[in-house]
């Protein structure tokens, strides 16, 4: 959700749908039909409307119903409705589902007739057209599918499963969840069918490690039915030390992803140490037993399959510390693959899995880079295609961080291609030349007229460099 006012109050349809990430249309049908709790303004314009945050924050852990134990008063029309849910405990949490909305009154009134009815006869209609309504009902519910979950929010200390732009059931952690970037919050769940039978399953990394506050809070992978139910959960408490560093238990999952299908599909995820610098690949299987697969020095932030000739492997995004470089590890799917190849004391590493990585790359960071920062020149994208490998790197502030960077291209032998950098790097590289920040003028640049020098390891040669030769790119106008 959006951050909250300090007044505690939403003074607008916009206000509202802004903190609840809907459009505006759509909490009006919430505040219709559901029970969103919006107030008219007294005496002020026809539309005009404002809600306590207080009440909306109750209304969602509600399970986006209002109170199951009153009824909703529809604010247009003044249709009373009577809400209808169904709860069950699970394992950690509560999970709930929203059948809907039915009202009050299953019948309504029949035509005037002159024709006056006994009222008996009518007792007893009404009781069989209740019965078997009832019996149609029940029927119908044991045959009705579970509604597709088609997002995924997080609010206060659930996360909501939504189908279109209707909340379908709500899950409680038990405990209150950091908050998320909008952007950010698609990153934290996978919808799939593991198994094959067309259910969904709803694996969640849930928020849960709170930066601020000291204490041993650490986040967690979540596996949920399409209704909501915890099937199984993984907290992270490992502790390791790496690259000099003493880190854990506290873990922030920072990507997921699924491979394989059935009995032997997997879920992979970044698991990094806060407030230290270490990261691992962690593996997961259909039970929810987890594996610690990689060790790396910096923090892993993507995480991506790459299906070729010669096997099955996962690319590994990140940082890495030592020579503060973007980095890409490669790793078998089906072995360990120990530790980043560190040098001197930061090798050491307790405890960590055998084995090593099939590659491990390091980006030099560009000139543009170190003369704006940041300080590291982190891996931004993986791009998997027809079994080439795109890698994009972040080279400098200025125009936005999502504007200036380096694409390396990597065959399916992953042998360099090529390397080409953004309009916008070449914009900043002109700027630093011209204020004699960047000693050469652009038109001499040897990123543009020499290889580029990216560093690989691995098992068999150890380091060495590879050149990746650059894409002609036009001089800014």
């Amino acid at each position: 959700m959006a951050a909250p006012p300090a007044s505690g109050r939403l003074d607008s349809w916009k206000e509202i749908a802004d903190y609840l990430h809907r459009d505006v249309s759509t909490v009006m049908r919430w505040a219709r039909r559901r029970g969103l709790p919006v107030h008219r303004v007294p005496g002020g314009r026809r539309h005009a409307v404002f809600a306590i945050l207080q009440e909306i924050n109750a209304w969602l852990e509600s399970g986006g119903t209002g109170d199951s134990a009153s009824k909703v008063r529809d604010l247009w029309s003044g249709t009373e409705y009577q809400t209808k849910s169904f709860e069950g405990k699970t394992k950690g949490g509560t999970a709930k589902r929203i059948d809907g909305l039915e009202p009050e009154s299953a019948f309504g009134s029949s035509p005037r007739s002159s024709r006056r009815r006994s009222p008996g006869l009518l007792v007893v209609g009404a009781t069989a057209v209740v019965a078997v309504a009832s019996i149609v009902g029940v029927l119908a519910w044991g045959v009705r599918k579970p509604r597709r979950v088609s997002s995924v929010t997080f609010s206060g200390r659930q996360v909501l499963g939504w189908n279109s732009d209707r909340m379908i059931w709500s899950y409680d952690f038990g405990q209150p969840l950091r908050s998320l970037q909008p952007h950010s919050v698609d990153r934290k769940y996978l919808i799939v069918d593991r198994n094959g039978d067309g259910g969904e399953e709803v694996i969640v990394a849930a928020p849960l490690l709170q930066f601020e506050s000291g204490d041993p809070s650490t986040d967690g992978v979540y596996c949920l039915s399409s209704t909501g139910k915890l099937l199984w959960r993984r907290l992270f408490t490992d502790r390791v030390h790496f690259g000099g560093e003493d880190c854990g238990p506290r873990w922030e999952v920072q990507a997921l992803v699924v491979t394989g299908s059935g009995a032997n599909s997997y879920i992979w995820c970044t698991i990094c140490s806060y407030p230290t610098s270490v990261s691992m690949v962690v593996k997961i299987d259909p039970s929810g037993n987890a594996t610690t697969y990689f060790v790396n020095y910096g923090h892993l932030g993507l995480l991506q399959e790459l299906r070729v000739t010669g096997g099955l492997y996962l690319l590994a995004g990140g940082i890495n510390n030592e020579g503060d470089n973007g980095t890409l590890a490669v790793l078998d799917e089906t072995r360990p693959s120990g530790h980043a190849p560190q040098t001197g004391a930061l090798s050491k590493c307790e405890p960590c899995p055998q084995g090593q990585p099939f590659r491990y790359f390091l980006f030099p960071r560009s000139e543009v880079i170190r003369v704006t920062g940041p300080p590291y020149n982190g891996v931004m994208g993986i791009v998997v295609t027809n079994g080439q490998t795109q890698v994009r790197t972040v080279e400098g502030t200025g125009y936005g961080t999502e504007a200036i960077w380096a694409m390396y291209d990597f065959s399916e032998a992953l042998v360099p291609k090529s390397v080409f950098f953004s309009d916008y790097y070449w914009f900043a590289h002109e700027k630093l030349s011209t204020e004699g920040k960047i000693k050469h003028p652009l038109a001499a640049c040897p990123e543009r007229l020499k290889p580029i020098a990216v560093r690989e390891w691995s098992s068999q040669e150890g380091w060495k460099d590879i050149m990746f030769p650059p894409v002609a790119s036009r001089l800014p106008d």
